[in-house]
């Protein structure tokens, strides 16, 4: 897939001429402001990566049953390699495709600027959270407003506090499995509970 990259990334600047020049991904990411709404941001980043998870290279493809009507998903998703929540952007340098899987690794390491939660992803774990739909599948929640978070191992302050609610979830794959079916627009924080311990944080936009 690299070796065509420059080759998609002349075509798509072409294409899309009226939004300037098309980039690959960063993996420093982006504050760099850009004119492309989400919606066109979201499909140039799946044209330039060709709908493939760009760690490792599976687009892994379920279907569903919706109303009658037999449908297939290609399962990856447009990630903020820097949250929005902390200065990214929609710029394509700052956009990356990623699978369900390799997505849930960003929190194990810098990837995406997300410090190590140094848990297992796989067992129970707590998420801060201001989904509706997120919120109704947690356990045990009690209410937190999010003040600050945790963005490449530097406290970042928020300047309007975010009601939210941290909840048990049977693991993130959970979450994960929520946020895929229902195509929710989120974003990954780090925050520190009220125990002062590592909490990962999903924020609906």
């Amino acid at each position: 897939m690299e070796d065509k990259i420059e080759e998609r990334l002349e075509m798509l600047s072409r294409r899309y001429s009226h939004y300037g020049e098309i980039h690959d991904f960063s993996k420093e990411g982006s504050t760099k402001e850009v004119g492309i709404p989400w919606n066109v941001a979201k499909l140039i980043t799946l044209e330039r990566d060709e709908y493939k998870c760009r760690v490792c290279g599976n687009s892994p493809i379920t279907s569903d049953n919706k109303e009658g009507f037999n449908r297939l998903r290609v399962e990856v998703e447009v990630h903020h390699i820097i949250p929005r929540i902390a200065g990214g952007t929609d710029s394509t340098e700052n956009l990356v495709t990623l699978c369900k899987v390799c997505h849930i690794k960003t929190f194990k390491n810098n990837y995406s600027g997300l410090p190590s939660l140094g848990r297992e992803l796989r067992g129970k774990i707590e998420i801060l959270t201001n989904s509706p739909l997120l919120l109704s599948h947690g356990n045990n929640c009690r209410n937190h407003s999010l003040n600050s978070f945790y963005f490449r191992d530097e406290e970042v302050s928020l300047k309007e506090p975010i009601d939210c609610k941290i909840c048990e979830y049977s693991s993130l794959q959970k979450v994960y499995d929520l946020i895929f079916l229902n195509d929710l627009d989120t974003e990954e924080i780090v925050i520190k509970d009220e125990n002062k311990e590592f909490c990962v944080g999903i924020i609906e936009k």
